[in-house]
């Protein structure tokens, strides 16, 4: 699983003293409990998006603290709803599971390809991005022989919506 962990720059939060990249910091350093402190403080503060999705992960495996993967999953539909592609596909991956979040598979699929749509406006010019494209790639390329032709179908069409909504926004410029 990635997180994202790239410190962010041209905004308030490129501060190396925010709390988000103090996030980033305790993470790169296996300091998960000061990582979950730093990204619950950039939450609190309005901090950038990714940081739901930062702070879901920890929760979501129970790094430093205690997992709590129901209250994970909602952090990375609020991340999803944002249009944070590594949330959309830590969401699909919840709802693959059925961990946090009831199994649903058909969902799983759909969050998995509102991720590749949202990573693959942003890949070119971001690395990070164009490895959650290909891992959202990989995961949908698993999931799909397990569906029959008619829950692709239903996946695709809720696919479609989730894209509209939570991806195609970016290339409208409107995140």
């Amino acid at each position: 699983m990635l997180i994202a962990t790239s410190v962010l720059s041209g905004s308030a939060w490129a501060s190396d003293r925010s709390p988000y990249n103090k996030g980033v910091d305790a993470w790169r350093a296996k300091d998960y409990a000061e990582a979950r402190k730093q990204w619950q403080q950039s939450l609190a503060e309005g901090g950038p998006d990714e940081a739901l999705n930062n702070l879901a992960f920890l929760l979501y495996q129970g790094l430093g603290g205690p997992a709590e993967p129901a209250r994970a999953v909602e952090l990375w539909r609020k991340g999803a709803m944002l249009a944070v592609s590594e949330a959309q596909l830590h969401l699909g991956q919840a709802y693959e599971a059925g961990k946090g979040v009831s199994r649903q598979p058909l969902t799983a699929y759909a969050w998995y390809r509102c991720a590749v749509a949202t990573a693959s406006l942003l890949s070119k010019s971001d690395d990070t991005e164009a490895s959650i494209e290909k891992d959202a790639r990989g995961a949908l390329a698993a999931l799909s022989p397990s569906m029959s032709s008619a829950e692709r179908q239903e996946a695709e069409t809720l696919a479609h919506t989730l894209i509209t909504r939570f991806s195609r926004r970016l290339e409208l410029g409107t995140k």
